[in-house]
């Protein structure tokens, strides 16, 4: 939809990310480490014109 214009953006939520920040605060908190309350994994603006630098990303 990007592509043809029917939409101007959308977000990337990078789900290798989140998931690597879920695991490293579980292996923390298993070893009585302490962890933020809030953990930040930033999402991205994805537009026509940066499109192609996304297009492979959470596909393996």
């Amino acid at each position: 939809m990007l592509k043809s214009g029917k939409m101007i953006a959308t977000i990337f939520q990078d789900a290798k990310g989140q998931g690597e920040g879920a695991v490293d605060a579980a292996i923390k908190l298993a070893n009585g480490e302490k962890v933020e309350k809030i953990i930040d994994v930033p999402y991205q603006l994805i537009t026509k014109e940066n499109m192609a630098e996304f297009t492979n990303r959470n596909q393996k």
